[in-house]
């Protein structure tokens, strides 16, 4: 049993940018793109990177203007610092939030239709039902979303953001981490939702992830390829429900834009490291800094 909460607040951690999940589509020619932006003001830039949490070995070496962004920035400014997480207080706060006491189960909160799936699901990848039942809907989602990265090979340690908070957390490093949100605050916005619209989200992750078992390769090949425009198409198709899509990315970006801006204004160069949907579109973060004025432009790669 405590083997399967670390895992799942390893995945808790690892899977928030699959959310709004990516619809497969099919990979483009390789272009000289990456999902990073140099934002502008009269006296100081900004780096932005779009990240995927969860990823694989394909993806590095990551391209040198990425390395060197990252180099000539004295910040790092991440959604959560995931080296600083204490495990043992979220894994609680997980338990307490995300799993059910006494005689309740998720077989009370669901349709049976639902139900069937769920238990589909787990013996398709051999996951324990009796487990899964114990468990929220918006906990099985978020493992039924991120399993199959998993099984494909992909690894929350390889994704973007830890690799860039890896490298700041070396003894030579002089680069100074700053955290947007927090792991509780994330935890505490999916516990957050009606019962009703869990249990939604449910039935939309697992019907997800029984079509597109590729999904995060998919999502890293939108990644490698650059192209804002892919991936900000593949957003719009996700078919989750949309009150659930508009709080994990639309409701959070203005704060974001607020941080950048932040950074914009001081003095010193930084590098901004969030999942990449909160990047791209009329509502993403880099739409938002035009929006007020600063330069933001796509940095091509030589």
């Amino acid at each position: 049993m405590r083997k399967q909460q670390r895992l799942l607040t390893a995945l808790l951690l690892a899977c928030l940018v699959t959310l709004p999940r990516l619809v497969a589509q099919d990979a483009p020619a390789a272009a000289k793109k990456a999902l990073l932006w140099k934002a502008t003001s009269g006296n100081n830039s900004l780096y932005l990177l779009g990240s995927i949490h969860v990823g694989s070995k394909d993806m590095y070496p990551l391209a040198k203007e990425i390395e060197s962004a990252y180099a000539a920035s004295k910040t790092l400014i991440v959604e959560v610092d995931l080296n600083k997480v204490d495990m043992q207080k979220l894994t609680m706060l997980m338990m307490s939030k995300g799993m059910y006491q006494g005689d309740d189960s998720l077989w009370n909160h669901v349709t049976p239709e639902t139900r069937k799936k769920v238990e589909a699901f787990c013996d398709q990848y051999q996951l324990p039902v009796a487990g899964f039942a114990r468990m929220k809907p918006w906990v099985v989602a978020i493992t039924a979303a991120t399993i199959p990265a998993m099984k494909a090979g992909m690894d929350p340690n390889l994704g973007i953001d830890k690799y860039f908070l890896d490298k700041a957390a070396k003894a030579d490093s002089k680069k100074d981490v700053k955290e947007i949100e927090s792991a509780e605050w994330q935890l505490d916005l999916l516990s957050g939702f009606s019962d009703e619209l869990q249990a939604k989200f449910l039935d939309a992750s697992i019907d997800q992830a029984n079509r597109s078992l590729d999904h995060s390769k998919q999502i890293q090949e939108i990644w490698l390829s650059g192209d804002a425009a892919r991936l900000e198409a593949a957003m719009k198709e996700d078919s989750g429900p949309p009150e659930i899509t508009k709080a994990l990315l639309q409701d959070r970006n203005p704060h974001m834009a607020d941080i950048a801006e932040q950074y914009l204004k001081g003095k010193d160069p930084a590098f901004f490291v969030v999942g990449a949907a909160h990047l791209v579109g009329k509502d993403g973060v880099v739409a938002a800094l035009e929006k007020r004025g600063y330069k933001v432009q796509q940095v091509p790669l030589r």
